[in-house]
């Protein structure tokens, strides 16, 4: 049983972030434990102006998950540091740029995976009428989640921003990733089947297969 709490523990830690969470589960799931533990850092988030409905969702889901409290509350003061540092990044790249909850936890999951700053100037400089970064900065971190190179997944996403690709077809892309990675696809050349089968124009020059 302490060993199954363990391993639930450690994949808790690695998911993403839910969009959001409901009033109504935060008031009927939270113990007076959890509660406690928790309590400090959300007020530090309201003052500090972090995405309050993301670090909730994570309370939520380490509830679920049956985390014990203490452990919890570790996290979720973890992620709300990881979050601080997204914003500041996100001013400090794009300054005078209102920023949006979503960009906040989008980036800090970005910055998970070992993408920097360049990535987001990139990707807003990429943008021909400016607009949300929350959705391809979430996709190009799913991207390097799945193996694809972090060279190979920004250009890629640059260049789905820059040609304008939907972005609820963007979206999709993780998921047909990994059909073709369950296929035994090296992950480039799997981003490469994905994109054709969402007919998204590869960008000019890419190799799939290095």
């Amino acid at each position: 049983m302490i060993r199954a709490r363990v391993l639930a523990a450690a994949l808790w830690v690695a998911l993403p972030v839910a969009a959001s969470a409901q009033a109504g589960d935060w008031d009927a799931r939270l113990d007076d434990a959890t509660r406690a533990a928790v309590e400090a850092t959300l007020s530090e988030a309201v003052r500090d102006s972090l995405p309050l409905g993301a670090l909730r969702s994570k309370v939520l889901e380490g509830v679920a998950k049956a985390v014990p409290p203490e452990r919890i509350g570790q996290v979720v003061a973890d992620f709300a540091d990881e979050l601080r540092a997204a914003r500041s990044m996100l001013r400090e790249s794009l300054p005078g740029r209102p920023i949006e909850d979503g960009e906040v936890a989008a980036v800090a999951m970005a910055t998970r995976q070992g993408l920097g700053p360049e990535v987001v100037r990139s990707l807003w400089a990429s943008r021909p009428n400016g607009g949300s970064l929350e959705i391809p900065v979430t996709v190009l971190s799913e991207l390097v989640r799945r193996g694809v190179s972090p060279g190979d997944a920004s250009a890629v996403m640059a260049h789905v921003v820059r040609t304008a690709v939907p972005l609820h077809v963007a979206a999709q892309l993780p998921g047909k990733i990994d059909g073709a990675l369950g296929a035994g696809v090296p992950p480039s050349a799997a981003l490469g089947q994905a994109l054709r089968t969402l007919n998204i124009p590869e960008p000019p020059g890419r190799r799939p297969n290095e």
